[in-house]
């Protein structure tokens, strides 16, 4: 009849479009991402359940394989067609926000989350780092695809407490130009008395031109959930950082490199790789990489 409209059904996925996305590879095995999303939050079963209530963050629901006429109507960037979805309350800053080398400043140009919602952007813009795929923010269009080699940061989490002395001579068997400890910002001197057990050092590498490696040991009383199925998280863990110090400190801020920038932190890559999986052999640890998901040490 003249006048009347015919009312569009609602899409399937239209919820999508009010919720942060993350989306990944379709060959990516939904029991891979259960076990990292468990890397974070221990004690969830998303490969059970199809759904993850991640504590003080919202819930996490997936896979669903969507359709091209699908995606298109929930707004998921095409051809991406296998997505999980984040539930969580918004909580916005109202300033303009700092860069970001994941690019979620560009996702909130007026504003980045804060709170739950940040660590949630924050969980899933690590899972799309490591498995490869994308993350687009509610009620946005553009997809944030984290760099998978970006992050060249270890942490190895082990039950013994190594010397400084002796991490600094496996960081010495490194190729760099020189090996400095210190503790409490202090340079210790070749041959000064070990620090105690279990106080705080920094071991750093000298690259030259190409920065620095730096080994931040320290105790933990409380392990990270990475290790939460580990006998040995039950009591105070020794916590290794091994860390690249870009010669430029904005390069840590970059989405990407390139030039100069990108071959040195290619150059920091091999060293940290090589004292990240020493000191878990030495100290039977558990490596996890900058995202805080775990990595065999035999694959570095």
């Amino acid at each position: 009849m003249p006048g009347l409209r015919r009312r569009t059904a609602a899409g399937r996925y239209d919820h999508l479009k009010d919720r942060h996305v993350l989306v990944v590879p379709t060959t990516t095995d939904p029991v891979d991402v259960d076990a990292l999303v468990r890397a974070w939050f221990p004690y969830t079963s998303l490969a059970t359940d199809g759904h993850a209530d991640l504590p003080g963050v919202g819930v996490l629901t997936g896979p669903v394989e969507l359709s091209m006429e699908d995606a298109v109507g929930a707004d998921v960037p095409t051809p991406w067609t296998v997505a999980y979805d984040l539930h969580v309350s918004a909580t916005r800053e109202r300033s303009k926000p700092a860069r970001r080398p994941d690019g979620l400043h560009r996702a909130f140009p007026h504003g980045l989350p804060t709170g739950a919602e940040l660590q949630a952007l924050d969980f899933l813009l690590a899972l799309a780092r490591r498995l490869g795929g994308g993350v687009r923010a509610a009620g946005g269009a553009e997809l944030l695809l984290p760099d998978p080699a970006g992050a060249v940061d270890f942490r190895v989490i082990s039950p013994r407490w190594l010397r400084a002395a002796d991490v600094a001579t496996l960081a010495g068997n490194e190729d760099g130009e020189g090996v400095a400890v210190v503790v409490d910002g202090v340079s210790l001197p070749s041959g000064a008395p070990a620090p105690p057990d279990g106080t705080p050092f920094d071991v750093r590498l000298s690259l030259g031109p190409a920065g620095a490696v730096s080994v931040r040991a320290r105790v933990s009383e409380s392990p990270e959930p990475a290790v939460a199925g580990e006998a040995f998280a039950t009591a105070a863990t020794a916590v290794y950082d091994v860390v690249w110090q870009s010669p430029d400190p904005t390069w840590r801020f970059a989405e990407t490199l390139d030039g100069i920038a990108l071959a040195c932190r290619e150059r920091a890559r091999g060293p940290i790789e090589s004292i990240a999986r020493t000191l878990a052999e030495l100290g039977s640890g558990v490596v996890v990489d900058a995202d805080g998901f775990p990595v065999d040490r035999y694959h570095l």
